[in-house]
């Protein structure tokens, strides 16, 4: 049996089965944060680019839109609501995926759960299995595919999306490996787009392939059923150090136990790219220590492992976007006006006098020990220890070291941290006592999608 086979079996016959409560309870976390983050991009600029272009005139009316634009195909409303969980990078990290888990695999079942009539359980299990195909490739493929310069939350993210797909229309395996090798095709995203719209967009692309690529093979459309296996697989094109070995001893530990519950999601709890939050964090903490001597500032250091340059790409942004990859921005904004807000990544912001002027005194460094020849480092390089000191006039020095920030399984977020982050990014668009109402929809098992769509509209109320 291929590798390919033995992964679409895995899929669509063990997998969805074999998630249990501890599986099912994270699942229902992150479908919380996912419509969160969603929600409060629904309204902006690049979402309207996006239906504008997309939108209007499509049919059949399949599937909804988040946040009420109304209806499209399914693959249409992956699209955009995978854009809009991605869009503020307020949405959920792996670290060991080496991306955004949710963006990509939650769109596509939403948009399928709704046009099948799935149960919220249904859903659920195909979620876990998408977020587990993803997660599984982060090791294989990582770090030389995200070195090299690819996205893996759009190419490791279409895959999952695929999976979640095959589930939720019930393919067999056979289908299922030919879906993933229609998704081979349609996968791509470059990390030269951070700090760009694009960069959100490769979560939708991703959804919406994984949506399209299991509807044709449930329709027959024919594609190599070994994709993962012998030359030109996709392994060795998105990675330099492909080991097929590596991928074929790791198949008896899908699921066991999930990546969804063994190392877990990174839900943010500050609204930006997930390697600036520990630099915020330590930032944070000195501008406590220094009290008011803030003006006395002459050099902020910061010592980061050496994937931080290579991702923050944006030393000097001059839009909202490219300030939550930019980490001068982030940690200058955390200095001059504390914890930040959505508010302070507009473009507006991030061209404050105020906060060019830290800027121009922040100075990022590598220390030998977080430099790429560490394999540790290498292989997790946002899970190292991250330094923020102050030098001030005088010759003082105020420091502080974040070893693990808050969201990550170290340090993990509550549901009550991400029911408050839900109201705040719905707050005047729907109803105060919404938050807790999805929560309560969401543990109705046998309650249907549609249902909880229904809660996302103005006004709604859940059948």
């Amino acid at each position: 049996m291929s590798m390919t086979e033995t992964i679409a079996r895995l899929c669509v016959e063990q997998l969805p089965s074999r998630a249990g409560e501890a599986e099912l309870a994270n699942a229902r976390l992150c479908f919380i944060d996912g419509l969160a983050v969603a929600l409060a991009a629904a309204d902006m600029a690049p979402i309207d680019m996006l239906w504008q272009v997309t939108g209007h005139g499509d049919a059949p009316a399949e599937a909804r839109v988040i946040g009420g634009r109304g209806r499209c195909r399914a693959e249409t409303a992956a699209l955009v609501n995978g854009m809009m969980v991605s869009l503020l990078l307020f949405d959920d990290n792996h670290s060991e995926m080496r991306g955004h888990p949710t963006g990509p695999v939650l769109p596509a079942v939403l948009a399928l759960g709704e046009l099948c009539g799935a149960t919220i359980d249904q859903a659920l299990r195909a979620f876990i299995v998408g977020y587990e195909f993803e997660c599984q490739l982060g090791p294989l493929l990582n770090p030389s595919q995200y070195e090299v310069g690819w996205h893996a939350t759009a190419t490791q993210g279409t895959f999952g999306a695929t999976a979640a797909a095959s589930v939720l229309l019930g393919l067999d395996a056979e289908a299922t490996a030919r879906a993933l090798g229609i998704a081979a095709s349609m996968l791509g995203g470059v990390r030269r787009n951070f700090g760009t719209m694009t960069m959100s967009y490769h979560s939708g692309l991703a959804a919406s392939s994984g949506v399209r690529s299991a509807q044709l093979a449930a329709q027959g459309f024919t594609a190599d059923p070994r994709v993962f296996d012998g030359a030109m697989s996709i392994g060795h094109l998105l990675c330099r150090e492909w080991d097929p070995e590596k991928l074929r001893s790791s198949l008896t530990k899908w699921g066991d136990p999930f990546n969804i519950v063994r190392s877990g999601p990174v839900f943010k709890l500050l609204p930006t790219g997930r390697p600036t939050i520990a630099p915020i964090e330590a930032a944070l903490e000195v501008r406590s220590k220094a009290g008011d001597r803030l003006d006395e500032i002459e050099a902020v250091i910061c010592d980061v492992s050496f994937m931080y340059p290579r991702t923050l790409i944006h030393s000097k942004p001059v839009t909202g976007l490219q300030g939550k990859t930019s980490l001068q921005y982030c940690v200058a904004a955390a200095l001059v006006e504390g914890r930040p807000t959505l508010d302070s990544y507009t473009d507006a912001a991030v061209s404050r006098p105020e906060i060019r002027a830290v800027m121009d005194r922040i100075q990022v460094r590598v220390p030998p020990e977080l430099d790429e020849s560490n394999p540790a480092v290498r292989a997790l390089p946002f899970d190292q220890p991250v330094t923020v000191t102050l030098r001030l006039k005088g010759g003082q020095e105020v420091s502080h070291t974040v070893l693990h920030h808050k969201g990550t399984p170290a340090n993990p977020a509550r549901e009550d941290d991400l029911l408050e982050k839900f109201a705040d990014c719905t707050r005047g668009r729907l109803p105060p006592d919404s938050a807790e109402r999805l929560a309560a929809y969401l543990g109705r098992r046998e309650a249907g999608v549609s249902g909880l769509l229904d809660l996302l509209e103005l006004g709604g109320a859940a059948r």
